[in-house]
Order: structure tokens, then C-alpha cells, then sequence
């Protein structure tokens, strides 16, 4: 049978993830080889359709229990022909799947989410944390369109210290340019604009630059494979008191390390060609454990083969 061009669906979402690989310190620390922060995930297959992931706090077990906690979390993806009547058609060989258009979309959330052994000196707690995208099929520049779903959002993210102080940390999400740029042209010229590296290039950790200062040629972060980083976050800042010894980094403004906790990063986004990422929430722990965590990672895209 001859090949027929098809659109290959790809969407993935997961609502924690990570690997705990060492309790204690100094001549007192274990090495962890199970730690692993094991749930459930969302993924599509080429063809589409749907999955969805639905998880409670009990279903984390062994050691990475001691550490994550969460009340309820979710992760979905989905991805269709727009038109069902014309996929419909398609099925009976009426028409081309070629002339349809598609729709994926992914999300992530986590309620009631802590970070941190109980009765350590310090917890990490938040509210909320929910995010997503929704792309549209490829365009004939080959590039697909993927736009922050406008429910993405962080609630309530605190510290609290072994004495019950809590300090409230400000994550606020920054969506218009990864609305309005929605494909990697677009992005990376909105990047050379001056007015836009004013106003957003906190996003893409592009230097402050003057507000009569010429654009030049922008030094963005990349991948290897040449994927734009940066986040959807506005820069991070604390609501009254910081916790004592926390230090956001005045570089990229989207992470604060709070001392024997590890180092936090929130919204980082990576735009390709292709496809977007974002991972809202990713912590290098530390002291007195070590490791590493996600919290509502997902990923867009899909093209015509």
C-alpha cells in the first residue's frame, strides 16, 4: 500500500516527576537507589485522541513520599481533527486528511503541593499550580503554533521554617509574548525589537537595555539543538519578609535558592521550531536530601509526514 500523508500528534503532560538519590549529609548521607517520584502521566500516540492521568497524594509511596507531598493532581492530552464530520470523511476515503485542520492540547495541575521532610527547617508549599498549551497544525512556514493555555497560574507559593513562619513569594505569570509570539519566528524577531526587550525581555533573560538604546542583535540562551530558553514568569519578588538567606537570582529573576531546600526554578519555557515546553515548577534539591523535581511539566506540537 502506498503512503498517505498523515498529521503525527504529539502532547505530552506530567504533574510531578523527579528521583530522590540521597538522604542525610556529610559522613551521614545514603545513597537512595529507589527514589523515584513514580506517577502516572499523560501521552499521546500519533494518531491522537486522548489520555488522562488523574492522581491522589497516597498513590506516592517509599522514600520519595517523605519528601513530595500533594493532596490531588491531574495531567491530560488531547489532540483532533477539528472538523469530526471531515475526519469522518476521511475514514470512507471522501476526502485527503490533508485538508483538515487539528487541535492539541495538554495541561497540568497540582493541588496542595510540599516540598520538604517534615520538621526540616524548611517546606516549600503551593496552593496551586496548573499550566498548559494548545497548538494549532503546522502552517505552511513548516513551524506550529502554540499559545499558553490563559488558565496557567501560581497560587500560594510560601516557605515555611521549622518554627511555622511562613514567607510568601510572589510567582506571577508573564503570558503576552508567548501569546502574541505564538511559533519560533515570531519569538526570536520580537527578541531584536528594542520596545519588546524593554518590556519583556526578562522572558527571554536578555540584558536590561536603555529606553533610548538601538536593538542589537540578541544573545539568547539555547539549547544545543538550537531551542530558545527562558520563562513565563514575571521576575520573582517577596510578599513582606524574605525567608532568611534566600537569594532570587538577579540574573534571570526566575529563581530563588532558599537555604536547605535546594534551588527553585519556576516557568521555565523551551521554544523550538516544532514544539514549546514549560516546566513550572523544577527544584535542584539540597540539604538535607538530594535530588531532583518536577511539578506540571508539559509539552505541544505536531506536524504533517
Amino acid at each position: 500500500m502506498a503512503l498517505t500523508r498523515r498529521y503525527l500528534f504529539h502532547g505530552h503532560s506530567a504533574a510531578l516527576g523527579g528521583r530522590v538519590v540521597r538522604i542525610g549529609e556529610g559522613k551521614q548521607a545514603k545513597l537512595i537507589k529507589d527514589g523515584f517520584i513514580d506517577l502516572p502521566a499523560s501521552s499521546l500516540t500519533v494518531v491522537g485522541g486522548r489520555s488522562d492521568a488523574r492522581l491522589v497524594g497516597d498513590q506516592l509511596t517509599g522514600i520519595a513520599a517523605t519528601v513530595v507531598r500533594f493532596k490531588s493532581a491531574t495531567a491530560s492530552s488531547e489532540g483532533v481533527f477539528d472538523d469530526l464530520k471531515g475526519h469522518y470523511a476521511v475514514t470512507l476515503h471522501e476526502r485527503s486528511a490533508e485538508t483538515l485542520t487539528t487541535t492539541t492540547r495538554v495541561t497540568a495541575e497540582v493541588q496542595g503541593l510540599e516540598v520538604g521532610l517534615t520538621g526540616s527547617n524548611v517546606r516549600m508549599q503551593v496552593q496551586l499550580v496548573r499550566g498548559g498549551f494548545t497548538s494549532q497544525s503546522s502552517t505552511a512556514s513548516g513551524e506550529t503554533p502554540v499559545q499558553l493555555d490563559p488558565r496557567t497560574t501560581f497560587e500560594g507559593v510560601s516557605f515555611v521554617d521549622k518554627a511555622g513562619r511562613r514567607y510568601m513569594l510572589v510567582v506571577e505569570i508573564e503570558p503576552q509574548p508567548f501569546q502574541e509570539q505564538d511559533t519560533f519566528t515570531k519569538l526570536t524577531a520580537a527578541a531584536s525589537d528594542a520596545k519588546f526587550a524593554r518590556r519583556f525581555g526578562h522572558t527571554l533573560f536578555l540584558p536590561a537595555i536603555a529606553s533610548k538604546q538601538a536593538p542589537t542583535a540578541p544573545a539568547l540562551k539555547r539549547t544545543d539543538g538550537g531551542a530558545v530558553q527562558g520563562t513565563i514568569i514575571k521576575p520573582l519578588r517577596w510578599r513582606g519578609a524574605e525567608f532568611p538567606g534566600a537569594t532570587i537570582d538577579p540574573e534571570t529573576r526566575h529563581a530563588v535558592r532558599i537555604p536547605d531546600l535546594g534551588t527553585i526554578y519556576f516557568g521555565e519555557i523551551s521554544v523550538a521550531r516544532q514544539s514549546r515546553r514549560v516546566t513550572m515548577i523544577r527544584a535542584e534539591l539540597g540539604s538535607p536530601w538530594g535530588g531532583d523535581l518536577a511539578a506540571c511539566d508539559f509539552q505541544d506540537n505536531g506536524s504533517w509526514g
